[in-house]
């Protein structure tokens, strides 16, 4: 009522008037301040609380404290009048307090007990000293602040009891309440989270059974797409027909982040497009980007110049408008996302016959095969896990009845990886090197390999273990007549013995090796070598990789001659063509760097059987397309001459006089009556009735009856008999200089096996199946060797050298004309007319990415002249560094000496194995 909103309203302050003055000056008007709920005095008071129920019930009260606890006071003390009321305001106000009493006086307050606290009944009073009258001690300053107040008397016996019980009640109720309350939160949450589960259930069953459904269409309808190829398959080789190559690398989404340069490798295999070749047969290629004008128009001219008068008209090459989606995106994941990419092909494809050639076959193949409704010129969905890993190359192998070496597949733990190896160890001591394989990679990204043989404790080990192994072996074959008789037949026939235990499990002798296992452990990390440390910086990270997914443990012979490949070609109606073959020239063990065609050491009579083998395998399998073998030749350990001069001798008959003419009158049992009734004279001169086959096949079964009616040819039987064995003695046989393994199966379009087509159509070559040599074609021979004899077969042979993809650093600082140009210079260029030069096969300035190819009459020509083009891309590259015209690159160290920052191939790497390949002829030539 004295505030100035008051006097503002009732005018006595004009509303015009200017109030700010006023405002500023002394306390402010509104003050923020917290806002006392109780008096500082009751701030220990235990207080419960209440439940929701009796919320209606309270009231906020705004009064002053001092007002709160005078309410709070008894009946009788609020009636004592106001003198008391007064004493006690003053008593109990916190500002009010008398100072200390002097020395000599006392104070006593009296206050209820706690439990009179609690129910808000508080009776502070102030009393003099005992012993002192009404009057306290006249003393100066505080005598007027003491008062004399009547003691009240306290509550009886029934109302604290009544007060008890009210209290318990009290406390049991909110006790319950809050129980039951937090029982209904748990019910909440359980019935939300059972509902929440149930519906995502609901849900994923939904969704599996819709993708089930799905799967199984795709499959029907691919398992139909597959019968109608392989019926069509003689019919579509006559008829015009196009190949979709997708080379995608459908990894898992893991491994595809470790890859450097991934989406650039994904168009690797540019020279598919060279499939062509073929009059009836056209590309389109699938890219992950577009490729540049510049290296289009370098392969339409080297088309143009073979004869394609409009190469646009024979291949396409589509790129997917979605790849850019994510960073790591595979280019079938990319197809399936792009629908104008589909719609494309689709549209390219129509009313013609049509099949996509993939790299890796997964489900992500399988359902763009369903989006374009084309088979699949690849492995399906029952072989998928058959071809994806390398676990499997030993059974395939032990099916087409090939030799393999010691082998250990399907390892998936640590603890399982240094048991096979300690069981390898011991019961094959003669091995020195092993080597380490990722079930699912590729290349030499998943190798390492170790040489047991330069660490001491493993071989005092396996010395120990061995030495113990004979004395059991001894002890037990003493005491029998049948051990006897095997050792003999062991020591007359030693290859059978290392065929016998090769196809026996590591995990046999693992009981004997524990010390072996105990020294492997402790120093195979350590000693371990990794091919690719820019993959998998240290053995750790690839054994764990090898442990998630799975890895092999091979043997390494010790005289290693040529490490090769035979790739074949599978056609639906279970043909099997080979291709050609293929030898690896590396730059570290095991790290291919580039490959020669056809191999410079090996037999092909063996590596063709090895191919057609291993094809009718796949076949059977239901595998369709491209598969690739590789073979490793070594000598033979277990060579016996005298098992040569056994060979040379005559064949000793079967029995005595087996050589004498027999006359069937002059038999023995000539006159004894046969069970069968006799035949007939008509059924003895009918002819045998004709066999009904497919058109498709037909083909071969004349084929196949002309060849059984030649004679057969007893040095190529012998050659392959000797060497791979005759069933069940699998493996070379001691009258055998060389013997070799299979160490990998790749059912798979590989980098060597695409190299193959712009081989034979810019060198216009085809394989001689007799020699295994590559010879120009009738075309070429008229056109470009007119200067060489036609009576020379050896000047139609053209070798070839085919780098694999390398960085050059550099590189990306050039355009591609300019690259072109500076390569030209330099003398890397092909003569079309002689069939004789270099070619790019891959070319990617962007990540400095590239492929060589190069043809000549001998492979140390073909070396030479690949060693050329590469120094030539090195000084261009160092030139654009440099910016000086006269710039030389310095010679880098191998690769191990560098630090492991990519994981691809490098340019060094070619250079040192180039260098590797002619170090060896010159020696040879020398000796």
């Amino acid at each position: 009522d004295r505030g100035l909103l008051s006097l503002t309203t009732r005018g006595f302050i004009p509303a015009a008037a200017d109030l700010t003055p006023a405002l500023e000056r002394g306390m402010p008007v509104m003050l923020q301040r917290p806002a006392p709920l109780y008096d500082q005095m009751l701030k220990h008071a235990r207080r419960e609380i209440a439940p929701a129920d009796d919320l209606l019930a309270v009231k906020l009260d705004s009064s002053a404290p001092d007002e709160r606890l005078s309410r709070s006071l008894p009946e009788h003390f609020r009636s004592g009048g106001r003198h008391m009321q007064a004493a006690s305001a003053g008593a109990m106000s916190a500002r009010n307090l008398p100072p200390l009493a002097p020395s000599g006086a006392s104070v006593t307050v009296l206050a209820r007990r706690r439990d009179d606290r609690r129910r808000g009944d508080f009776r502070h009073l102030l009393h003099g000293p005992p012993g002192l009258g009404a009057e306290p001690p006249q003393q100066a300053g505080y005598a007027s602040s003491y008062a004399l107040v009547p003691v009240a008397t306290g509550p009886s016996n029934e109302e604290i009891r009544e007060l008890a019980a009210t209290f318990i009640s009290s406390h049991w109720r909110g006790l319950r309440q809050r129980r039951q309350f937090a029982q209904k939160l748990r019910a909440d949450r359980a019935a939300r989270h059972i509902q929440s589960s149930w519906a995502t259930a609901l849900t994923r069953i939904v969704t599996k059974t819709e993708l089930h459904r799905i799967q199984q269409e795709e499959r029907v309808a691919y398992t139909r797409l597959m019968e109608d190829f392989g019926q069509d398959w003689f019919q579509s080789k006559q008829m015009r027909r196009v190949e979709v190559h997708i080379s995608s690398l459908t990894f898992s989404e893991t491994r595809r982040q470790h890859i450097e340069s991934y989406q650039a490798l994904q168009a690797a295999q540019i020279s598919r497009i060279f499939r062509f070749m073929d009059p009836k047969r056209d590309v389109i290629f699938v890219a992950p980007k577009q490729l540049h004008e510049d290296v289009l128009d370098y392969y339409a001219k080297i088309m143009q110049f073979r004869g394609i008068k409009n190469p646009p008209g024979r291949f396409q090459v589509v790129v997917p408008e979605n790849m850019h989606l994510t960073h790591r995106l595979s280019l079938s994941q990319g197809l399936l996302c792009s629908p104008k990419a589909l719609k494309r092909i689709k549209k390219l494809v129509s009313g013609r016959q049509a099949y996509i050639v993939p790299d890796v076959v997964s489900h992500t193949e399988l359902k763009v095969s369903a989006a374009l409704n084309l088979p699949l010129f690849g492995a399906g969905p029952r072989n998928m896990a058959l071809t994806a890993s390398k676990s499997n190359g030993k059974k395939l192998a032990q099916l087409a009845e090939l030799p393999i070496g010691p082998w250990a597949a399907d390892i998936y733990d640590e603890d399982e990886f240094f048991t096979s190896l300690a069981g390898l160890v011991v019961k094959f001591p003669h091995i020195r090197t092993w080597l380490f394989k990722i079930d699912d990679e590729r290349d030499s990204r998943g190798l390492a390999y170790i040489d047991v043989s330069k660490i001491r404790e493993v071989s005092e080990a396996v010395r120990y273990s061995g030495h113990v192994a004979g004395h059991s072996s001894s002890a037990s074959g003493g005491g029998t007549a049948g051990g006897g008789g095997g050792g003999a037949a062991e020591e007359q026939n030693p290859a059978a013995v290392s065929r016998r235990e090769a196809s026996e499990e590591p995990a046999l002798v693992g009981s004997d090796a524990t010390e072996v296992r105990h020294a492997l452990r402790r120093f195979v990390p350590k000693r371990a070598c990794l091919c690719n440390r820019g993959a998998y910086p240290d053995f750790g990270a690839w054994l764990a990789e090898a442990t998630r997914v799975g890895c092999v443990i091979q043997a390494v012979p010790d005289s290693i001659l040529s490490q090769t490949s035979v790739h074949v070609q599978i056609d639906p109606d279970g043909a099997v063509n080979v291709l050609g073959t293929s030898e690896a020239v590396t730059s570290q063990p095991f790290v291919r760097a580039a490959s020669f065609f056809p191999h410079t050491r090996g037999n092909w009579e063996v590596l063709q059987e090895v191919g057609l083998r291993m094809g009718h395998v796949l076949a059977g399998k239901g595998v369709v397309g491209f598969a690739s073998v590789d073979v490793v030749f070594f000598e033979n350990p277990n060579f016996d001459p005298m098992y040569v001069e056994d060979e040379d001798r005559e064949p000793t008959p079967l029995m005595i006089g087996g050589g004498t003419p027999v006359d069937p009158r002059h038999l023995m049992f000539s006159d004894l009556r046969s069970p069968s009734p006799a035949m007939s004279s008509d059924s003895q001169d009918r002819s045998p009735m004709p066999i009904s086959l497919p058109e498709s096949r037909q083909a071969d079964y004349d084929l196949a009856m002309q060849l059984k009616d030649l004679p057969p040819n007893p040095k190529t039987n012998s050659a392959v008999s000797m060497v791979l064995g005759v069933s069940p003695n699998v493996g070379a046989s001691p009258s055998s200089h060389f013997a070799c393994w299979v160490v990998d199966v790749d059912a798979r379009l590989t980098d060597e096996a695409a190299s193959l087509f712009p081989l034979q159509f810019t060198a216009q070559l085809r394989l001689d199946s007799s020699t295994g040599h590559f010879r120009l074609t009738t075309a070429a021979q008229a056109g470009g060797s007119a200067d060489a004899p036609e009576e020379d077969a050896d000047a139609r042979i053209r070798w070839a050298l085919v780098s694999r993809i390398a960085a050059a650093p550099g590189l990306e600082r050039m355009s591609h004309q300019a690259l072109f140009q500076a390569a030209k210079m330099r003398g890397v260029s092909y003569d079309l007319f002689h069939n004789i030069g270099t070619i790019f096969t891959f070319l990617d300035v962007v990540h400095s990415l590239f492929s060589l190819l190069t043809v000549d009459r001998t492979p140390e020509a073909c070396a030479k002249r690949l060693a050329s083009g590469v120094s030539a891309l090195m000084e261009g590259a160092a030139q654009s560094s440099s910016g000086k015209a006269g710039a030389k690159p310095k010679v880098s160290a191998p690769r191990d000496l560098n630090p492991p920052e990519s994981d691809n191939l490098l340019i060094t790497d070619v250079q040192v194995a180039l260098r590797a390949v002619q170090k060896r002829w010159v020696e040879k030539s020398r000796t």
